[in-house]
C-alpha cells in the first residue's frame, strides 16, 4: 500500500513550485528588461525641463557602461554599482541649473502602465528600473529602456548632448504634400 510521506510530499511540492516560478518569469513580457525611470521634482516647466536635461546626463553615463553588456542580471549589476555615479551624475546637472534638491536613485521592482516604445509593446506590469526620484518627486516621469538599450540607440549625439529622433517628424518631412502645404516646393 502506498504511504503518504510528508518529507516526499514537501520536497515535491517545493519541486514544483520552484518550477512554476521559473516558469513564470521566463515567460513574464516584463523579464530582461531595465528601465531608466527618472520622476520630476514638480510639474513647473524648468523642474521639467531640468528633469530633461538629467536624463541626457544619466544616459550619457550610462551608455560606456551599458557598452559590453549582453545579459538583464548583468545590466542589473551594472546600474545598481552605479547609483552612487548617478546620484552624483543628477546633483552636478542640477547645481548647474541652479537647483539643488535632493537626488535619490534606487534599483527596484516597479509597477508601469502599459506604453509603446517605437514599435515595442510594453504590457503594464512590474519591472525593474533605475529610478532617480528629483526633489520631492511630484512631478510628471520619464522612461525609457535601458536595457536592451533601446533608449541609447534611439538616441544620437548631437553637439548640444543627446536628442531623440521622432520618426513621425522624419516620416512627415519627406512628404511632398507635407512641403508643398508649408509653402515649400
Amino acid at each position: 500500500m502506498l504511504r503518504f510521506h510528508p518529507v516526499i510530499a514537501l520536497i515535491v511540492l517545493v519541486a514544483l513550485l520552484t518550477g512554476f516560478h521559473q516558469y513564470q518569469i521566463h515567460h513574464n513580457p516584463c523579464y530582461g528588461f531595465l528601465r531608466l525611470h527618472i520622476v520630476a521634482n514638480s510639474d513647473d516647466l524648468y523642474d521639467q525641463a531640468v528633469k530633461l536635461k538629467v536624463r541626457d546626463a544619466v544616459l550619457k553615463l550610462m551608455e560606456s557602461r551599458f557598452n559590453e553588456v549582453n545579459n538583464a542580471p548583468a545590466a542589473r549589476r551594472i546600474a545598481a554599482s552605479s547609483l552612487p555615479d548617478i546620484e552624483q551624475t543628477c546633483r552636478d546637472t542640477l547645481t548647474a541649473y541652479g537647483l539643488n534638491y535632493s537626488v535619490k536613485a534606487t534599483v527596484g521592482n516597479f509597477d508601469f502602465p502599459a506604453r509603446f516604445y517605437g514599435a515595442q509593446v510594453f504590457p503594464p506590469g512590474q519591472y525593474t528600473a533605475v529610478r532617480v526620484v528629483l526633489g520631492e518627486g511630484a512631478g510628471q516621469n520619464w522612461w525609457c529602456v535601458l536595457f536592451p538599450p533601446l533608449c541609447l540607440e534611439n538616441l544620437k549625439k548631437s553637439p548640444e548632448g543627446l536628442e531623440v529622433k521622432i520618426k513621425l517628424v522624419e516620416v512627415l518631412k519627406n512628404q511632398t504634400w507635407v512641403n508643398k502645404l508649408a509653402g515649400g516646393q
